[in-house]
């Protein structure tokens, strides 16, 4: 199995707040720090047991701090869930677990403060809401909580809110076969969402093993529980779903009754959880029964993208916490995530392609981190070459970049109108750019039809191409010039459903619009590349998979550090995409002559000569501007350098 360790420590030291700990939750805050919450006093069950929580903040854990209890009561089981803005803490109080209420509180500042408590659901005893693991956002936008009860035998369930956890509604209970169980039966469920909608229940048992059910409807009912493969102690399970499909579930890989809570481990299923890897060790002492000195038990787990954060209790002690990443698989179609640079054309003084500056050039861009290069391009000055140089170039630089893919535009030098049929122009300018060597040959959006026509006609001439060129790998592209087109979801959707598209240059300036295009490609080869500066960290955030703009001429850097390490310290992350804001106006001054102008200074072999008129408006001001933000730049990835020492 391949993962990374990338963090493994304890969040407080034992014995300074309390005697005992237990029951942890783990969660990626709204404002992208971490959260955990356990609960704690003299021992299980003693009338001081309260519910304390703690931030991480740039790898270290704030004190742990007091934030829930009821005088006199136990408190138990909390469990943390972000929902947009707001954060929120359910958890069981009551001496006797049969008699539990449901409390939530919530934040809308991650957690440094909390609204005064109110019970989930009025008058309820036995425990309705999330009763140890997390809750789940569903695809319908309702929030589902899994939910158990321990009163005449244990009986599993879930609780659905379709107004964000103002309200909620109670599922049947999980059927189940209560003759073929030797002991209390189910409780505290893990629930994940696939992609075709239907929600999945993994239960701890009695019985020696996990159990599992399904949902076709949200989560309003569920189907007869049935016995798994994965063994269970009788002790708390919980499961995660990866931004790839992943599950990565956390357990004790031991079968029995209240069996020992040693080791504790991960299993990882790569089929929807239908088989699951070999247990990896977290933690292990000698035990052959639930002894204190042994016990790593109760886990919780959450995932950011393919980054995994979980906690469990460590002997009763303190919480152990970890951070685990893992690799995105290795996929058979698709492109490599990362920087794909729009490139520019170095000419002569006399106004001809220079081949080996763009040899050079080329070298430079690989040697900056890009993941692919977009060859033929807006920034290339694509409609001010001929089809003979946009065809040379694009064999140019495929042949400098070896493996690394290449994508160039297929030009036509009109635009559609309406009632016209460009597909036929577009067919042979999409074979003689395949022929030159292009990994992927990109579609403008504006050049699919007229103007005035709506998405139906840019089916038809998308379907006449990919049949006409059965062997070609397509990209499309929100060109601006001579005017944009963007693509709704839906559509987006479509091309990707083809299987013959992998690149998405998407230009809204719009992270409402990014999400869904993020949304409707999931599950396709298609990646979506953003080409807004502004937006990056925000795309990011949504499971953005690269970027290609402007500024990677400048200083892909600055970008190649957001890609790798924006999880690792948000705040600095929200800093430098300030930074990357301001310095993308350097757009304005003359691009793409100041492009070349900063690509020069750093040595690269290419002039400033461009074909595009805008190049003869450069004047000092413009020069002194590069040099201003390279300065600025300069100095800001120093800071970031020394802050990865």
């Amino acid at each position: 199995m391949n993962y990374q360790v990338k963090c493994h420590q304890h969040i407080f030291e034992s014995g300074t707040k309390f005697r005992q700990c237990h029951a942890s939750t783990v969660c990626v805050l709204p404002d992208g720090n971490l959260g955990a919450a356990w609960f704690g006093g003299e021992r299980e069950k003693a009338p001081d047991v309260a519910i304390w929580f703690a931030r991480r903040e740039k790898g270290e854990w704030a004190e742990p701090r007091k934030i829930a209890e009821a005088p006199g009561i136990p408190c138990w089981n909390p469990v943390l869930f972000a929902h947009g803005e707001r954060l929120f803490l359910f958890y069981k109080v009551g001496k006797e677990i049969p008699r539990w209420q449901t409390f939530v509180k919530e934040s809308t500042d991650s957690g440094l403060n909390w609204s005064k408590e109110r019970e989930l659901v009025p008058g309820d005893f036995g425990g309705r809401g999330p009763v140890k693991n997390k809750c789940i956002t569903l695809l319908d936008g309702a929030i589902l909580a899994p939910a158990s009860t321990e009163a005449d035998g244990w009986a599993c369930f879930s609780d659905r809110s379709e107004d964000g956890g103002r309200t909620w509604k109670r599922s049947p209970d999980v059927p189940a076969e209560r003759g073929m169980f030797s002991g209390s039966g189910m409780i505290q469920p893990t629930l994940w969402q696939d992609e075709e909608g239907t929600v999945h229940m993994l239960m701890r048992s009695s019985e020696g093993a996990i159990y599992t059910s399904q949902s076709g409807d949200g989560g309003r009912s569920w189907s007869m529980a049935r016995r798994t493969t994965l063994p269970n102690n009788n002790c708390g399970i919980d499961l995660v779903r990866l931004a790839d499909g992943r599950l990565v579930l956390v357990y004790n890989p031991v079968s029995g009754n209240w069996a020992a809570r040693s080791p504790i481990a991960f299993s990882v299923s790569e089929d929807n959880g239908k088989t699951w890897s070999k247990p990896e060790i977290l933690d292990y002492s000698p035990a052959q029964a639930n002894l204190e000195r042994a016990e790593f038990s109760y886990p919780a787990i959450v995932a950011d993208g393919n980054e995994v954060y979980l906690t469990y209790t460590w002997k009763r002690r303190t919480i152990a916490f970890w951070h685990l990443h893992f690799p995105k698989r290795e996929e058979k179609e698709g492109l490599p995530e990362g920087l794909w640079p729009v490139m520019l054309t170095p000419f002569t003084a006399e106004k001809e392609v220079d081949y080996s500056g763009l040899k050079a050039l080329t070298r430079w861009y690989l040697n900056n981190g890009a993941a692919g290069l977009f060859a033929v391009c807006l920034s290339n000055e694509m409609e001010l070459l001929t089809e003979e140089e946009r065809l040379k170039i694009s064999a140019c630089v495929k042949e400098t970049a070896g493996a690394v893919p290449v994508a160039s535009t297929a030009y036509v030098e009109s635009y559609p109108a309406k009632g016209d049929d460009p597909a036929k122009e577009l067919i042979a300018s999409v074979k003689r750019m395949a022929a030159a060597g292009a990994d992927i040959v990109v579609l403008l959006t504006n050049s699919l039809c007229g103007r005035d026509e709506g998405e139906d006609r840019i089916k038809e001439t998308i379907t006449k191409v990919l049949a006409a060129a059965p062997e070609v790998c397509f990209g499309l592209y929100e060109c601006p010039r001579p005017y944009k087109r963007l693509f709704s979801p839906e559509l987006v959707a479509w091309c990707a459903k083809t299987g013959r598209f992998v690149l998405y240059k998407e230009t809204s300036l719009s992270l409402d619009a990014l999400a869904k295009k993020l949304e409707a490609v999931k599950g396709t080869p298609l990646k979506i590349y953003n080409a807004d500066s502004s937006l990056m960290y925000g795309f990011l955030k949504l499971g953005g998979h690269g970027h290609c703009g402007v500024m990677l001429n400048f200083h892909p850097e600055l970008y190649r550090w957001m890609m790798e390490n924006w999880r690792d310290d948000r705040q600095l992350a929200e800093e430098t995409q300030q930074l990357m804001t301001v310095t993308a106006h350097i757009e304005r001054q003359c691009y793409p002559r100041s492009a070349k102008y900063a690509l020069s200074r750093r040595g690269v072999p290419i002039g400033q000569i461009c074909r595009r008129e805008n190049a003869d408006e450069w004047s000092a001001s413009c020069e002194r501007a590069v040099e201003d933000m390279e300065r600025f730049t300069g100095d800001y990835l120093a800071k970031l350098k020394r802050n990865m020492l």
